[in-house]
C-alpha cells in the first residue's frame, strides 16, 4: 500500500502496477490509495475504476469507498453512471448534498467504443441525451439526420429513455455544449470549410454504416464529457484484457485525453495478477514474442521511459540466456556458478521494476497433492449411449466436436439450445438404453449420472444430503453439532467448465437429484408439493411464536453466558437466565399443583404478555403490523395479539418451552447473533427490520419442501428447533456476520443477508425428447449456473438511470452475494466468466474442476477466487486453533469471532504478513480434477501444476511455453531450486516498510 501511494504522491510518472498473485488484496490496496489521495474522501477528487467486467465492478466498486464513514456517504460517492459519455446526466437527487469524492465504474467497450469492425450504438438512454446535446451543439443537424438514426432498434425503452434525458439535460453545463461543438469541427470540419458541420454529420451518417457514425459521435461525446470532467485517479483493473488503451495511436483524441497526454496527468494504478500475457498461443493466437514484448510495453508505459524498457529487454535476455543454460544441465541440482549468475541478474531486474511495479505471492504449498482429487472415473454403457444418441444426429461437419460437448455436457441432446450451431434444427431421438428426461417424471437415471461420469463423481462429491441442508456448518460451533450436521463440516463448491450449457446443465440436475431424494412427489404432484408450505401463517400461533425475534429473549439470554459445551447444558443455562429474568418482573414460575405446572398456553400469547411486563410490547406490536401490511390473516393474529391478558404466573412447563425457543428459535437465533454486532439490534428504532426480515425472508427460506424432507419428521416447532439447535445456526450467523462487516455497516447486516436468502435462482430449459416434445423446465436451487445474465445486468444498470431508488443488484451479482453466505446455494457452476476478479471465499473451500484449463495461469485464477483473504479456506483450521478461547470471550456479549481475530492475529503472524488471514497452517483448497478412465486430463493436470511452480520464471521472455516446458522436465529437486529464482518484487522493505508503519491504514 505504502509503496503505490508513494509512486501515485511523488515527482515520478505517478503510474504503478499492482500485481499480487490471486486473491491477495489488490482491490485493498487500490482502496488505500484512494483514501489517501482523495484525503479521506474530503477533498474534491473524481477517479475513474476501468474494468472489462461487469461482475467485478459490481462487486469491487463499493469496497473502494468503504472507508467513508457511513452508507449514505458511500452511496453518495459511487455513480450510477456506467459510461463516460453519461457522466453530463449524473446529477445528485434534490436535497442531498454533493460528495466531495465521486467514484465512476466504466467499462472500456461501453466508455471508450471503437471504431472497428463491431461498433454498438450504445445504451437507449445515452442516443437519447445524445440527440439532444448534438440539436443545442449544431442546431439543425438532428432533422437532417436519417429517419430513426438515433433511436435505432429501441421501441419499448425510447420513451422513458427520452423522458429521462429531457429531464437531466435542464442540468447540463453549457461548457459542455461548447466543447461537444469543438470536437465535432475537429472530426467534421477541421477547416472551417462549406459545407456547414450539420451537413457534414448529416452526409456521414446518410452514407456510411449507421453504427459507425453512432460510434464516432459517441466517441466525441466521451471526448468532451472527459474534457469537462477529468479524473484526479484512474484504476484500470485486469488491465491485459484492454491493454490497447495504453497505448491509444497519435490520432485517437480520447485515448489521448483519457491518459493526460498534452495536459495534466492523472495518477494511474494498475492491478492484475497477470499483467503480461503467458501462453499466448493458448489464449488468443498470439505467438510468444507478441505476447512477450506486451510486458516491456507494460514496463515503458509505467516508467515513461524508453530507456528503461531497453534496459529491462536487456537484463531480462540475460536472464533467459542463464536460465535455458541451467535447464540444458545434467543433474539435478544446480551449477553453483550459473545460480550466482542468475541471482544477480534476477537482483538487477527486482531493483529496476520495483518503482513502479510491486507484487506479493503466497509461499508455495507443501500439500497440494494431498489435496487433490483425481481418481480416474469410469465410464458406463449408459455413457456411451448418450453420446451415440447426440453424435449420431450431428452434421458430419460437427462430428470432430461431438465428443468434446458430449464429455462436458451433460445430457447433451437435450442441453444444448438453439444458440449452439452443433444442436441447430437437429432431430434428436431417443436411444434405447441411454437417459433422458421427460415431464414430470423421476426417474432412476439420476442415479447414473444422467449418462454422464463427470457428473456421477460430482454427485458423490455434493452429496444430497449435504446439498438439501439449508445452510452449512460453523468453523467454531459453540457446542457439538449434531443431527444432519453431525458428519464431516459441509461446505460449498465452486466447479469450473468450459462450455457455457455445461453449468447450467449441471446446476439443473444436480438441483433436480437433491428435489427426488427429498421431495418425497412423483408425477404430476412435484410441482403442488415444491409450492406447498409449512410456516403460513394460516399454520397458526406455533409459526407466530417461531419467528417472533422477541427482545425480551434476546435480551436476557446468552448461551455463552454459562456452561454451553452440549446443547443439553446450554439449554439449562438459558432456563436459568429465563427463570432470573422473569423473577425481576415478578413473574411467578410454578411447580405446583400439577395442573398448573402442566399449563401450556401458546408462545405467540405467553411472549406478547411477558413482552407487557418488559416494556417491549408497544414496539414489537407497531413492527408486527408494519409488517403484517396488507396480509388479511396475519394481520388478524397481529390484532388478536392486543386481547392477551396480563400475566403474573407461568407453569414450569412454559418455562421448559420458552427456554427452547430463547435458544434455538430461528428468530431469536438470529436477533441475538446480530446484537453482538450491532447493540441497538433490537432497540425501539430498529425492531421493525429485525420483525421484517424474520417474517419476511427468513421464513419464506426456510418454508421450502427440500428442507423439510432432510430435517426428518415432526411438528413445525420439533424440526425447526432442532436444526437450528443441532446446526448451530446463531454460531454460522455470528460468523457471517462478522465476515459481512467488511463489507456493509453493521446496520445494513440484515438487509444483505435479506436480499441473498430472496435472490433469483432460476430455471433452465431442457429440451423434449424427440425434439418436437415438450421442453422440461427444472428449478435451479441447491446448484445454479453462474451464467448468462450479461443481458440482465446491462438492464438493471440502465434502469438505475432513471430510478435514483434502484437498489436490486443484478442477478449475477445476486447469486454471488447468495453464495457467499451460508445459505443455499450449495453449488455455483460457472465457465470463464467466473474465473478472474470475483470473490467466491466466504464459505467455500472445495473448487470442482470439470474441465481442465489450457495454461496454468488459468489454474491459478480459478483457485484464485477461493484462496482469498479470511475466506473459509483459512476460517476452518483457524477456528480449530483457537476455539475454546475465541468462544470463552463470547460470554462478554461480543462475538467468538472478534475474538479469534485477534487471537488468530497474535498467536500466528508470520515474516511474509500474510498469516494468519491469506495463509494458514492446513489450509488447503479441497481441489477435485474430474478426468475420464484413460484420459490425458490427468497427466495433464500435473503438468499444469509443474508448470504452475515455473511459469513466472518466463516473464518477460520469448517463447515462453516452450521454456517452461523445456524446465519442467528436470527433476522435483531441480524444479524447486528454480523456482526459488522467480522475480521477488515486495515492497515492503526499506523505507516503503517505514512509510506504511507510518500510515493509518483502515
Amino acid at each position: 500500500m505504502a509503496a503505490a501511494v508513494e509512486a501515485l504522491t511523488g515527482k515520478g510518472s505517478r503510474r504503478f502496477l499492482v500485481a499480487d498473485e490471486v486473491g491477495l488484496g489488490k482491490t485493498t490496496v487500490a482502496r488505500e490509495a484512494l483514501r489517501h489521495l482523495s484525503k479521506g474522501g474530503t477533498k474534491a477528487f473524481t477517479a475513474f475504476y476501468v474494468t472489462n467486467n461487469t461482475r467485478v465492478s459490481d462487486q469491487n466498486a463499493s469496497r473502494l469507498v468503504d472507508f467513508l464513514g457511513n452508507k449514505d456517504a458511500r452511496k453518495r460517492a459511487l455513480s450510477k453512471v456506467d459510461r463516460l459519455s453519461m457522466i453530463p446526466l449524473d446529477q445528485r437527487p434534490p436535497g442531498e448534498p454533493r460528495s466531495p469524492l465521486r467514484l465512476y465504474s466504466l467499462a472500456p467497450q461501453t466508455s471508450f467504443p471503437a471504431e472497428g469492425k463491431h461498433q454498438s450504438p450504445g445504451a437507449a438512454v445515452e442516443r437519447a441525451f445524445l440527440g439532444r446535446l448534438l440539436e443545442r451543439a449544431v442546431p439543425g443537424a438532428s432533422e437532417k439526420l436519417p429517419n430513426l438514426f438515433i433511436q435505432q432498434r429501441a421501441v419499448k425503452s425510447w420513451e422513458g429513455a427520452c423522458r429521462t434525458a429531457d429531464r437531466l439535460m435542464g442540468g447540463i453545463d453549457p461548457k459542455l455544449v461548447e466543447t461537444y461543438r469543438n470536437a465535432l469541427k475537429a472530426r467534421f470540419n477541421p477547416e472551417g470549410k462549406r459545407p456547414s458541420l450539420a451537413d457534414r454529420i448529416a452526409k456521414a451518417a446518410n452514407e456510411k454504416p449507421h453504427s459507425r457514425t453512432l460510434t464516432v459521435l459517441r466517441r466525441l461525446l466521451a471526448e468532451a464529457c472527459l474534457e469537462a470532467t477529468p479524473p484526479d485517479l484512474i484504476i484500470f483493473d485486469e488491465f491485459q484484457r484492454f491493454r490497447e488503451m495504453l497505448a491509444p495511436a497519435a490520432g485517437d483524441r480520447l485515448g489521448q485525453a483519457l491518459l493526460g497526454i498534452g495536459r495534466k496527468r492523472p495518477a494511474m494504478l494498475l492491478l492484475s495478477a497477470t499483467p503480461y500475457r503467458l501462453y499466448g498461443e493458448s489464449w488468443d493466437g498470439k505467438d510468444g514474442p507478441q505476447a512477450h514484448e506486451e510486458l516491456f510495453e507494460t514496463i515503458e508505459f509505467l516508467s515513461r521511459n524508453k530507456e528503461t524498457r531497453a534496459e529491462a529487454e536487456q537484463l531480462f535476455a540475460n536472464f533467459g540466456e542463464i536460465l535455458r543454460a541451467i535447464g540444458d544441465a545434467k543433474g539435478d541440482g544446480i551449477d553453483p556458478l550459473l545460480r550466482d549468475r542468475a541471482e544477480a541478474t534476477r537482483d538487477r531486474i527486482d531493483a529496476l521494476l520495483r518503482p513502479c511495479i510491486a507484487r506479493t505471492e503466497r509461499p508455495p504449498s507443501t500439500s497440494e497433492d494431498y489435496r487433490t482429487r483425481r481418481a480416474p472415473l469410469p465410464i458406463l454403457p449408459g455413457d456411451l449411449r448418450v453420446f451415440k444418441q447426440f453424435a449420431g444426429k450431428v452434421t458430419d461437419r460437427n462430428k470432430t466436436a461431438a465428443s468434446a460437448y458430449w464429455l462436458s455436457v451433460p445430457l447433451p441432446a437435450q442441453a444444448l439450445g438453439s444458440r449452439y450451431k452443433i444442436a441447430e434444427d437437429r432431430p434428436f431421438e431417443r436411444e434405447p438404453g441411454a437417459p433422458f428426461l421427460r415431464a414430470g417424471k423421476q426417474l432412476a437415471e439420476a442415479k447414473q449420472g444422467w449418462g454422464s461420469a463427470k457428473l456421477r463423481a460430482l454427485q458423490e462429491i455434493a452429496k444430497n444430503p449435504e446439498l438439501a441442508l439449508p445452510w452449512v456448518a460453523p468453523s467454531i460451533r459453540w457446542w457439538r453439532l449434531a443431527g444432519p450436521w453431525a458428519s464431516a463440516p459441509s461446505q460449498k463448491t465452486l466447479l469450473f467448465s468450459r462450455f457455457r450449457a455445461t453449468p447450467q446443465s449441471v446446476a439443473a440436475l444436480m438441483s433436480l437429484g437433491v428435489e427426488n431424494a427429498y421431495l418425497n412427489a412423483a408425477g404430476t404432484d412435484r410441482r403442488r408439493n415444491w409450492e406447498s408450505k409449512r410456516l403460513a401463517p394460516q399454520s397458526g400461533l406455533p409459526v407466530m411464536g417461531l419467528f417472533h425475534p422477541s427482545p425480551f429473549l434476546i435480551r436476557v439470554t446468552d448461551p455463552l453466558k454459562g456452561h454451553h459445551a452440549t446443547a443439553d447444558t446450554a439449554l439449562k443455562t438459558v432456563a436459568n437466565q429465563l427463570r432470573r429474568a422473569l423473577g425481576r418482573l415478578k413473574i411467578e414460575i410454578r411447580d405446583r399443583p400439577k395442573k398448573d405446572a402442566e399449563r401450556s398456553r401458546p408462545l405467540w400469547n405467553l411472549l406478547a404478555a411477558i413482552e407487557r411486563e418488559s416494556g417491549d410490547y408497544d414496539a414489537t406490536q407497531l413492527a408486527w403490523v408494519a409488517t403484517a401490511g396488507d396480509e388479511a390473516v396475519l394481520g388478524r393474529i397481529v390484532e388478536e395479539r392486543d386481547d392477551v391478558e396480563a400475566i403474573e404466573w407461568i407453569s414450569s412447563r412454559e418455562l421448559d418451552r420458552l427456554a427452547e425457543i430463547a435458544l434455538s428459535s430461528p428468530a431469536v437465533t438470529v436477533g441475538r447473533a446480530l446484537l453482538r454486532h450491532l447493540p441497538t439490534a433490537i432497540d425501539p428504532e430498529h425492531i421493525y427490520d429485525l420483525i421484517w426480515f424474520c417474517w419476511h425472508r427468513l421464513r419464506t427460506y426456510l418454508d421450502n419442501r427440500v428442507f423439510w424432507g432432510r430435517l426428518g419428521g415432526g411438528s413445525i416447532t420439533e424440526v425447526l428447533v432442532a436444526a437450528v439447535r443441532d446446526g448451530g445456526l446463531e454460531s454460522v450467523l455470528d460468523e457471517h456476520f462478522w465476515l459481512a462487516q467488511g463489507q456493509v455497516e453493521a446496520a445494513q447486516l440484515l438487509d444483505e443477508l435479506g436480499s441473498a436468502l430472496h435472490a433469483s435462482l432460476g430455471w433452465f430449459t431442457f429440451r423434449g425428447l424427440p425434439a418436437t416434445g415438450s421442453p422440461i423446465r427444472l428449478r435451479c436451487h441447491a446448484a445454479v449456473p453462474f451464467s448468462g445474465t450479461d443481458k440482465a445486468d446491462a438492464e438493471t444498470t440502465e434502469r438505475a438511470l432513471s430510478d435514483s431508488e434502484e437498489g436490486t443488484p443484478p442477478r449475477a451479482e445476486g447469486l454471488r452475494r447468495a453464495f457467499n453466505t451460508p445459505f443455499w446455494p450449495h453449488v455455483l457452476a460457472t465457465t470463464s466468466i467466473g474465473q478472474e476478479g470475483l470473490d467466491f471465499h466466504s464459505w467455500c473451500r472445495r473448487i470442482v474442476h470439470w474441465d481442465l484449463p489450457s495454461n496454468p495461469v488459468d489454474l491459478e485464477q480459478r483457485e484464485g477466487r477461493i484462496s482469498r483473504y479470511g475466506g473459509l479456506l483459512i476460517r476452518r483450521p483457524l477456528g480449530a486453533k483457537v476455539r475454546e478461547d475465541a468462544v470463552a470471550a463470547g460470554k462478554g456479549g461480543q462475538s467468538p469471532w472478534n475474538a479469534a481475530a485477534a487471537l488468530g492475529e497474535a498467536r500466528f503472524p508470520n515474516d511474509t504478513g500474510l498469516s494468519p488471514w491469506w495463509t494458514f497452517e492446513n489450509a488447503d483448497i479441497d481441489r477435485h480434477v474430474l478426468a475420464l478412465s484413460k484420459s490425458r486430463d490427468i497427466a495433464r493436470f500435473d503438468h499444469l501444476q509443474r508448470q504452475r511452480l515455473l511459469y513466472r520464471l518466463a516473464l518477460g521472455q520469448p517463447n515462453q511455453e516452450d521454456l517452461v516446458n523445456h524446465l519442467a522436465r528436470g527433476s522435483d529437486e531441480k524444479i524447486a531450486a528454480l523456482s526459488a529464482l522467480a522475480l521477488d518484487l515486495r515492497p515492503v522493505a526499506g523505507a516503503n516498510l517505514k512509510n506504511l508503519k507510518k500510515m493509518t491504514i483502515s
